[in-house]
């Protein structure tokens, strides 16, 4: 097996683990938390990880330039954002600005998608 073969497969594993976890946190997210020894006092640090990350890969993507690349975390941030609205829609909190990210996502999304059909890359 030659390196590019490793980091396919080890991506490959990477997606199984997330898979996994997110088969754990399904049917019960708060006892999910517990299994993954998250802790909920420590939740806004965690969250503040995450966005740092979320900057991070936007940035990387947007300096990268490809539009599958692009076009795929687009979908990613939209479905987060989109999720995160209809929690607390549900439970009548405010989402306006998860429902504002959500659609300016998929906005990124759709010229991503038009722009590689226009260029003949889909």
């Amino acid at each position: 097996m030659d390196w590019v073969g490793a980091a396919q497969g080890l991506a490959w594993v990477g997606a199984a683990i997330t898979d996994a976890i997110a088969l754990i946190c399904l049917p019960n997210p708060a006892r999910g938390l517990v299994v993954m020894t998250h802790h909920m006092e420590q939740l806004p640090q965690v969250m503040l990880d995450r966005y740092i990350a979320f900057f991070g890969f936007s940035l990387f993507v947007a300096l990268y330039g490809d539009l599958t690349v692009l076009a795929a975390w687009a979908a990613v941030l939209a479905f987060m954002a989109c999720a995160d609205t209809v929690i607390y829609a549900r439970i009548g909190k405010p989402f306006a600005r998860h429902l504002s990210a959500g659609i300016a996502a998929l906005v990124v999304l759709a010229v991503a998608l038009i722009a590689m059909i226009s260029n003949g890359a889909a």
